[in-house]
Parts: structure tokens; C-alpha cells; sequence
């Protein structure tokens, strides 16, 4: 039989581990609330740490000559009539999307047409990105993939270029061109694309029709 000291049984191991297990989390809760100020924490249980975007101080009317505001529908700052009456017909409703941050914001738009379509997209861009458009301009006309062609386009914002792919073949026309334009505090992106079989298609007329839109969003953007 076991024998007891005069002080009463020893504990065991494990108890006297268990035990301090426990102080030190209690001492961890007490100094966690008393860095938090107390428990009196009012946000809702499970609520997430996502943070809502605030608008900094940049007034919209003071930076840049181009507003996300001057066109409530993003497809009100193309013209998709002038595509119809180069003889393609409108196929469908055109889809369109426009954000407003506040101190930017951008604006897309896509039209179908009876053997073309349209995209348009501007961004309204505080913080200026020339110097990564005109890399990739400078890429674009030094190097365009096979079947493209690419160059600069004058008159149109600060700096544009344009690359046309043509990979029409036998009866099937196919030509994309795509128009890309930086001034100030806007980018836009204009692609017009015209594909089908047995229909005729001029290459520079399709490339005039892209510089033509990419003008006309950023006169309306204005």
C-alpha cells in the first residue's frame, strides 16, 4: 500500500499541468480585453474584415479634364449609329456597366451587330499611367504578332496607336482593330471587330471606324 506524507497526498503530474495551462489563459483573455478597452465590443458576430472604399480628398471637379459623371448609360459615349450605317445592322441590347468611385471610376460597353461588334472602355485614371501606355505602344508598333499591323495615330488625346489583325480567309472576312488612347486622366480602349462569310470589308474603313469611336468617347467624356 502506498504511504501519504503528513502534508497530505502529492498531485499528479498532469493535474498540476492542466492547472497552469489554465492561469496562463486566463492571464492572456484579461490582457487582450484591457488592450481592446474593455467587452463592450458592439460589432456584429461574424462580421467580416472587408473595408469600404473611401474617396480621398481629390475633388472630381478639380483633377482632370475627363468625368465618369458626364454619361449616366456607358454606351451613350459611343456612337453605335454610326456602325449601323456602315451597313451593320444592331443585333440584340447592348450591355453596359459603369462605376463611380468618387475620385474615378470607369465606364464598358459592348454592342453586337449583324456581323460585327463593338466594345468601348474608359477608365478614369487619377494617379497618370503614361509611362506604362507608352511602353506598351512602343511594343505594340515595334513587334505586332503575325497578320497585325500596328502604328500611332495622330490628333487623337496625347498619345494613341492602333493594331488591326486581319486573319479573313477564302470567302470568310475577319478583321479586328483595336484602338487605344491615353490623355490626361482618361485611358480608353476601342475594339471593332467585322467577321462573316461572303461580305465585303475594307481594312482602313473598319480602322477609321475604331479612331472614329475612340474619338467620340473621349469628346463626350469631356
Amino acid at each position: 500500500m502506498t504511504q501519504q506524507g503528513a502534508t497530505g497526498p502529492s498531485k499528479a503530474p498532469w493535474l498540476v499541468a492542466a492547472v497552469s495551462v489554465l492561469v496562463l489563459a486566463a492571464t492572456v483573455v484579461f490582457a487582450v480585453v484591457m488592450l481592446s478597452g474593455g467587452s463592450d465590443d458592439k460589432s456584429p458576430a461574424g462580421a467580416s474584415g472587408t473595408t469600404t472604399y473611401q474617396p480621398g480628398d481629390q475633388s472630381i471637379d478639380k483633377v482632370g479634364k475627363y468625368k465618369p459623371g458626364k454619361v449616366e448609360n456607358a454606351c451613350a459615349a459611343l456612337d453605335l449609329a454610326a456602325i449601323e450605317r456602315l451597313g451593320y445592322p444592331a443585333e440584340g441590347k447592348p450591355i453596359h456597366e459603369e462605376t463611380n468611385t468618387g475620385t474615378g471610376g470607369s465606364l464598358e460597353c459592348s454592342a453586337g451587330f449583324q456581323n460585327a461588334s463593338l466594345a468601348g472602355q474608359a477608365n478614369f485614371d487619377w494617379h497618370s499611367a503614361d509611362e506604362l501606355f507608352e511602353q506598351s505602344k512602343a511594343s505594340a508598333i515595334a513587334a505586332p504578332p503575325a497578320g497585325t499591323t500596328a502604328a500611332a495615330l495622330s490628333n487623337l488625346g496625347a498619345s494613341a496607336y492602333y493594331t488591326l489583325e486581319d486573319s479573313s480567309v477564302a470567302s470568310r472576312t475577319d478583321i479586328e482593330v483595336k484602338v487605344e488612347a491615353k490623355d490626361e486622366n482618361l485611358f480608353v480602349r476601342i475594339t471593332f471587330r467585322v467577321s462573316g462569310f461572303d461580305i465585303q470589308a475594307d481594312r482602313e474603313a473598319v480602322r477609321q471606324a475604331a479612331e472614329f469611336q475612340a474619338r467620340t468617347m473621349m469628346d463626350r467624356l469631356r
